[in-house]
């Protein structure tokens, strides 16, 4: 069972996944956020990145219709939300999605390919998820782990595990959607 503290976040990342406000996640919460992705990154539609970016969202979509959406009627409420994020965050091997999708995630917000998130690579990443950009700037410097002003792939993996899967309300990962 989810911990009051992760619930809290779990909770968070369902608002921020839900671009429309609807009060569920859907394929066309994916397809918004992915069009904002997109437009963050300059792609084109119908040139290989922004198609193969395409293609990782809706994979995305799929594997958590699949595995949250019970009810199968296309729409994950937040009960499913909630209990698909025990199942991930206590599976291994869904676990391991997470941190792929870490990953993958890193290398979207790294927008000049240096290996290194700035502050501004992540105020794009809270625009493009519909986050308010101020709040990108306030918790940047907690994310920042070793304080040299950036944040290294293998800092941002260690944030997305302490996000999902953490209890220490301290630990600066809680914030990577902003405050929840």
């Amino acid at each position: 069972m989810l911990t009051e503290l992760q619930t809290k976040k779990w909770i968070r990342l369902f608002q921020v996944y839900d671009a429309n406000g609807n009060g569920v996640v859907e394929k066309e919460d994916f397809e918004a956020i992915f069009q904002n992705v997109a437009k963050a990154r300059n792609l084109t539609q119908g040139t290989p990145e922004y198609d193969r970016l395409h293609g990782k969202f809706m994979e995305d979509w799929e594997h958590l219709r699949k595995d949250a959406d019970k009810n199968n009627n296309g729409k994950v409420e937040l009960a499913e939300w909630l209990e698909h994020g025990e199942r991930r965050i206590n599976n291994s091997d869904m676990y391991q999605t997470v941190i792929d999708l870490a990953n993958q995630i890193f290398e979207l917000l790294d927008l000049n390919g240096n290996g290194v998130i700035s502050v501004e690579e992540y105020r794009t990443f809270f625009q493009s998820w519909r986050i308010p950009e101020e709040l990108a700037v306030e918790v940047f410097p907690k994310l920042d782990l070793n304080g040299d002003g950036g944040i290294t792939k293998d800092e941002f993996v260690v944030l997305v595990q302490q996000f999902h899967q953490s209890d220490d309300p301290d630990a600066p990962g809680n914030l990577f959607f902003g405050p929840y």
